[in-house]
Parts: C-alpha cells; sequence; structure tokens
C-alpha cells in the first residue's frame, strides 16, 4: 500500500515515521510499522484519545514544543485474530457490539469534530440493544450473558474523551474487559453520561474483568451478519470467535517527557 510504501522510504531514510491526525491515522500507521519500530503520533484527529492518553496537548503548537523533548517508552498492544488469521493491532480501546454501532453512525455523520460521538449515540440508540454473547477469560474464567457492548480497553479512554477504563494501564501487561449490561435505554443514556467522568465502575451492571486474553463468540447472530468490530475508529468484520491477547510492550512510542509512563 502507498502507507507501507511510506514507511519503508521513511525508515530507509532514518526518519521517525509520524501519525499526524487521530485516532484512526495512528491505528493505520501502526499496522505497517515493523516490530519495535518508534514512532510518535501528533493530535489533529476528531477523537485523539490516543494521544491524549499519552499526555499529548490538543494545541499543536503545544504538541510540537513536547516533541522537541519527548522519550520513548514501550507500550503494550491488543493483537487481534479469527480462525487464527491476525485482523487487526489495537492501541487504546477495541469493542463490539453497541460501541461499534456508535463508531459507524459517527464516521458516517457529518457532524464536525468531538460532537460525531454524542450524535453517534443517540443514532445507535435507535437501532440497538443487549447481544447474547460468551466472553472466555484467559482461557478460563467463561461468562455468557446478554451485553449493550464489550470494551477491550489497554488505554483508559475513547470516543472523544469517554474513560471507559479510567484505571487501564498501557504498560502493566494487562488489558481490562469492561461489559455494559443489561440496562434500559434511558438507563444506558444515563451510564454513558458517567462515562465521561470516569465514574460508572460502580454501577451494578457495569462489569470489569482484567486479563491477558479473551475470546469473544456471539450467540444469537448467524454467520454473514456477525457485528462487527472497532478500533481506534476503524471497523473490520466480526466472526463466530475473535480472539482478543495483549501483546506486552509491543509498541515503541515517543511521549512528552512530563508524562508517568515509564521509559
Amino acid at each position: 500500500s502507498d502507507l507501507s510504501q511510506a514507511v519503508e522510504t521513511a525508515l530507509t531514510q532514518g526518519r521517525l515515521p509520524v501519525a499526524v491526525g487521530g485516532d484512526g491515522t495512528v491505528h493505520q500507521l501502526v499496522q505497517v510499522l515493523p516490530a519495535g519500530t518508534t514512532f510518535a503520533t501528533l493530535p489533529l484527529g476528531s477523537g485523539n484519545d490516543f494521544a491524549t492518553a499519552l499526555g499529548w496537548s490538543k494545541s499543536l503548537d503545544s504538541a510540537l514544543e513536547q516533541l522537541r523533548t519527548a522519550k520513548a517508552v514501550s507500550l503494550d498492544c491488543l493483537d487481534v485474530s479469527q480462525s487464527g488469521a491476525h485482523q487487526f493491532r489495537g492501541l487504546s480501546v477495541a469493542g463490539w457490539g453497541f460501541a461499534s454501532d456508535v463508531n459507524r453512525e459517527a464516521n458516517a455523520s457529518t457532524v464536525p469534530g468531538p460532537l460525531q460521538y454524542p450524535v453517534g449515540v443517540f443514532q445507535a440508540l435507535s437501532k440497538g440493544g443487549t447481544r447474547a454473547v460468551r466472553l472466555t477469560i484467559d482461557g478460563e474464567k467463561v461468562i455468557e450473558d446478554r451485553f449493550w457492548t464489550v470494551l477491550v480497553c489497554n488505554t483508559s479512554m475513547a470516543g472523544g474523551g469517554m474513560k471507559f477504563s479510567p484505571n487501564a494501564d498501557p504498560q502493566d501487561g494487562l488489558m481490562e474487559v469492561l461489559a455494559l449490561g443489561d440496562v434500559s435505554t434511558l438507563g444506558l443514556v444515563g451510564l454513558l453520561g458517567r462515562v465521561y467522568l470516569g465514574r460508572h465502575l460502580g454501577h451494578p451492571q457495569v462489569k470489569l474483568w482484567k486479563c491477558r486474553a479473551l475470546t469473544l463468540e456471539p450467540l444469537e447472530e448467524q454467520p454473514g451478519t456477525w457485528s462487527p468490530l472497532l478500533a481506534e475508529g476503524d471497523s473490520y468484520s466480526g466472526a463466530a470467535k475473535t480472539d482478543f491477547e495483549i501483546n506486552k510492550a509491543g509498541l515503541s512510542v515517543l511521549v512528552p517527557a512530563g508524562t508517568p509512563l515509564r521509559a
């Protein structure tokens, strides 16, 4: 692809690959980076959740100043596969169910900037509901239930500042799996409001597990109609079974010098 060729050329010339854009831009860059390659991101997109989680300023001028003294750190990432075939590498949050519906509606919206996600929420609410799914955690614990959405979190936020997993640490070798249970549509709207503040984890219908691996299996869907997946604003086909594994220190990325992330 053009992106692969551009990255190869930059590396051959000894230059640093920099994703100038939003979460989707940095997601696409990481898919073609050779393992161990250091990269950077400058937040110029509508969400910028990955850059924000790393401590980058939302002001381009300030971010460029931060870049002058940035340090390289190792971060975990998510390796996602179906039937043994690698599908994508996730940076922040990968999702299934309602969250993926919101992502689709937001991407199709003509509303500018961070308002895309709130608009996407209300558009998706008119079409969605809970879905039956089986979750297998670290190959041992099995949960079968109905959830609005299941989110696999490496960093704390997605969706334009929604703090789905406010305590997620992208350097601890663990993913945090968040599932929103069987609440009413009105209850979901109220719960999403609490997500922006990171105050939803105490709700009885919010489930959170920490693990190194997750297998997700929809229980009421038919071949060809699998609910899609999302990651950093990009959509991927669903499947009868999707495997998520944490890749410990799988990324090398520049972060601002003042960030608490460990070099």
